[in-house]
Order: C-alpha cells, then structure tokens, then sequence
C-alpha cells in the first residue's frame, strides 16, 4: 500500500527516514494524513507513540499508514537507539502534535515515555529534530511553555508555530509540516541566500469596481518561492495574494506598486531575482467613481514601466532571471525572441514559454529555461517540477 504513493507528490524526501512521534492531543489524529503526506513525497516513516496518544488512536491505524510495527514501548531491541542512536537508521524525529507536557519534558531532558525516549536519544545524537505544538490556546501563552519551546530551539530543534484560532494553539497544517521537513532534510544548496519573486497576474484600476488584468495564476512565482525555501532560501514573493507562506508575502496590485516594492526591496539587499509576475503592459487613469454601464466604453491605455528593465539599472550586478510569454510562434522564433529579450534586459536567465499552446493558469506548462553561452533546456510538466529545474539553473549561476 505505501509503495503505491511513495513520491507520488515529489522524490523531496527520498532516501530519508522519518520517526513520527505522537502524544496525547486530540490533534493526534491528523498524523493519519500526515504520514501518508510525508511518504507522498517519498520519505520512509516509522512511528513511536505515549500511552496517552494511544487513547486518541490506536497504533493499528499508524502501522497501517506507515507500513512500520508501531513502537509503544521500549523493549530490548532499544528501538530509540537503533532509529536514532549516533548510527541510527532514522534521519529526523518528528515530535506532532506536541502537547506543553512533552514540550516541558523534553526541555528539562525528562525521559519517563517512548517519545520522550526518542527525543532524548535524537537530541544526544545531534539529530534533526522538528517539535508540533497542539494545545489550547491558554496553555500555549503560559510563560513556562514558550520559555521551553525556546530551550528547544537553542537545542537545534525546529519548532513550527500553531495556528492561534478559536481559543486553540492548533497544529499546523500537514502541507507546512512536510514543507519544514522538506527544508530540514533538504540539501540547503540555496543556504542564506535572498531572493526576490514576483508573482502572478497585476491589476489596473478602471474605476473603484472594475479592474484591467490577465489570466496568470501566480502558480509558478508561488512553486519558486516554495522551491527556494525548501532549499534553504529566504524568499519574499510580490504578489496580489495573500497566501500565508511561511515567509515574507508583500501585497500589491498594479504594475506601479510591484515596481516600487521591487526596487525598495531590491535596496534592503538580494541575491537574486526572478521575475515571474504577469505584469500588466497597459495601465490608465483611473475613474474616482463607478463608470455608468449600459453604453460603449472607450478606455485610453498608456504603457507601464518595465519592471524588469528598471530593476536590473538600478542592480546591475544582480543575478536575474526572467520570463517570456508569447502565442502560436514556432519554437524557434519563441527562442529567438526570449533570446532577444534576454539580452536587452541583461538577464541571466530567460523562461520562454507559448501560452497559446497551453500554460497560463493551467497546472502544467512546457517551457524553455535559456542561460548564457546559449545554453538551453526544454522542460514539461507540472510548475513544481518546472520551478525546480530553473532554481537549478539560478544555483548554477549563483555559483
């Protein structure tokens, strides 16, 4: 049964070896998915779980979605040792949901169940360790629950933030868990690195109501910012979304504000760029009231200021990266214009892609990534698999 989901979403954890430790939140039972999650994205996991988790779910349904005998007790095979032992088989201890008594437990280096255990051996063998709170709200902001979440921290441990809701600290959702796992056990090739990524379709007001846009789904600019931080980036996306990633998200609407929040952000310090928004080519002056309907309109368009252009003057030293998109050209005069465009940009990367053919808005595209010396590749299929081949690329070029 895993085999036939493992890497189904990504090969991000292949090779790697995850022990899910659970304990006695009611959020216990999101794990179910989540292990599936985790294998989904091709990780081996095996799960270790208190006494008091055990009356939440029964280890039956965590050994049926992991495929691994669930461990509830230490015997002599020292299980916490052979898993995450100085030579053991596992990677990363997972510790979701967490409740404040394994948090304060762990901290002070209390050992009395199983995932205690765990977490004292993973710790003492310097392994990477990722800490889920779950709990009400309450006992969240007591003082002694943050002082010990911070402890772990400066143990090394990663601990992802609950989402503070209806009077509940509750656990994250599984897609940002397997997305911090992703960036703990990732390679880290983009470590420290800034790196700006616009985003998405802009929007130009005709009046307070009606807007001139695109159809770009922002899917791409958002798979690249995922991609970077997986690899140990720190990315900030300009977009017209408000998304809540996991890092900086800057709201804007038409192409003047995402030109003006690119160069502020670009003057605070980046190491690369990707332009990847949609930005409209046409804005106008804007109604103050709602333009009567019923008749013909006539809309006098001006032209925008290229971001693109404007950024790389103001940077010239800074690595970018660009996109194309033109309709039912051959490939090679596609090629020959984002070659063309490339050049006039002083880009270091150009993404030309046929829209006509398919691409915008849609879950997958075919694009060409274009670098120096005439390099090219051609890559199909869906944008995440897109957006890792060009973060590839930009490494190469960052080098």
């Amino acid at each position: 049964m895993q085999s036939s989901i493992s890497g189904k979403v990504s090969d991000s954890l292949a090779d790697k070896t995850v022990v899910l430790a659970v304990t006695g939140s009611i959020a216990a039972v999101r794990t179910l998915d989540l292990v599936r999650d985790l294998i989904r994205r091709g990780a081996k996991v095996h799960c270790v779980m208190s006494a008091a988790a055990q009356q939440i779910i029964h280890p039956h349904a965590l050994e049926y979605a992991s495929g691994n005998p669930v461990i509830t007790e230490i015997t002599g095979m020292v299980e916490h040792v052979a898993l995450l032992g100085d030579d053991g088989e596992a990677d990363a201890l997972l510790i979701a949901p967490a409740t404040a008594n394994t948090i304060g437990k762990v901290a002070l280096g209390i050992d009395d169940t199983p995932v205690t255990t765990f977490a004292t051996t993973a710790i003492g063998s310097q392994k990477a360790v990722m800490v889920v709170p779950a709990m009400h709200e309450a006992m969240y902001r007591h003082p002694a629950v943050l002082r010990n979440l911070e402890v772990l921290k400066a143990m090394g441990a990663i601990v992802v933030d609950p989402r503070l809701e209806e009077g509940k600290a509750k656990i994250a959702e599984n897609s940002r868990i397997a997305l911090e796992m992703e960036r703990m056990l990732g390679p880290r090739t983009l470590e420290g690195k800034r790196i700006l990524i616009t985003s998405g379709a802009t929007a130009e007001r005709i009046d307070p109501i009606r807007i001139l846009t695109n159809r770009a789904s922002g899917r791409t600019g958002v798979e690249l910012a995922l991609e970077a931080y997986r690899r140990g980036a720190m990315p900030t996306v300009v977009h017209r979304a408000r998304l809540g990633l996991p890092f900086p998200e800057i709201y804007v609407e038409c192409a003047a504000e995402m030109l003006e929040a690119v160069l502020c952000e670009l003057d605070s310090g980046y190491h690369a760029m990707i332009s990847a928004a949609a930005i409209g080519d046409f804005t106008l002056k804007e109604s103050s009231t709602k333009i009567k309907s019923g008749g013909d309109l006539a809309l006098s368009l001006v032209p925008t200021v290229k971001v693109v252009r404007t950024a790389r003057l103001a940077h010239p030293d800074l690595v970018m990266a660009g996109f194309k998109a033109e309709t039912n050209l051959s490939e090679d005069e596609l090629l020959s214009r984002a070659r063309e465009s490339m050049i006039a940009s002083g880009l270091d990367l150009m993404i030309a892609n046929d829209v006509g053919a398919g691409g915008m808005g849609t879950e997958e595209n075919r694009v060409f990534i274009l670098g120096g010396k005439g390099s090219q590749i051609q890559v199909t299929g869906k944008k995440s698999l897109i957006a890792r081949r060009i973060l590839d690329a930009l490494e190469e070029v960052l080098r």
